[in-house]
């Protein structure tokens, strides 16, 4: 005969993992299958046209930042700059970002009608362009939220600039993951 106190202990261990799989279901988490992993381990890229409207600018230098953590050679094209359009006689893709645009958004108000929340978003626009294949359109938005101190206004600007950071950072890494996602045939 069976237990009750083992057949309870059945039915909740079998609760507990339903109700696992629905919440992480629900909110749209995944888990990163080895597939996945191993295409971005074993990328075919290793070089790359980077060109930008902004080449010594923050998101530019974020990328920069990622492809050479990802052991990826970046060549720029700066002979080209009177028509400002990077081309090169070379069989590696080309990365142009486009627009990179940047919003404060403010989402709450203190009583005295001064800012106390607020939004920063990213998007960024670029356009992966590889040889013989095809032009892709990569578009990545990021974005954070913030919320103000109004007796520490420099607490509140060093936060900023970490956040704004940040938010490069990670856009630049959704790009670069994009990136990889559409040169896995790329030889």
């Amino acid at each position: 005969m069976l237990d009750i106190a083992y057949i309870k202990k059945i039915i909740f261990l079998m609760i507990i993992s339903v109700l696992t799989v629905i919440i992480f279901t629900s909110c749209g988490y995944r888990l990163y299958t080895d597939i996945t992993v191993k295409k971005l381990r074993t990328n075919n890229i290793r070089s790359i046209i980077l060109c930008s409207y902004d080449p010594f600018g923050p998101i530019t230098r974020a990328i920069m930042t990622e492809l050479y953590a990802s052991r990826i050679d970046i060549f720029d094209d700066l002979n080209d700059l009177h028509d400002n359009v990077c081309t090169r006689e070379a069989q590696i893709p080309r990365l142009n970002i486009v627009n990179a645009s940047e919003k404060h958004i403010t989402t709450s108000v203190f009583q005295n009608g001064k800012e106390a929340g607020y939004r920063l978003t990213l998007s960024i626009q670029t356009h992966l362009f590889i040889p013989n294949k095809n032009y892709y359109p990569i578009s990545v938005y990021v974005y954070r939220s913030l919320i103000r101190n109004p007796e520490k206004a420099l607490f509140n600007d060093t936060q900023e600039n970490d956040i704004r950071k940040e938010i490069y950072r990670d856009a630049a890494q959704q790009l670069i993951y994009q990136l990889f996602l559409r040169c896995e045939d790329f030889s």
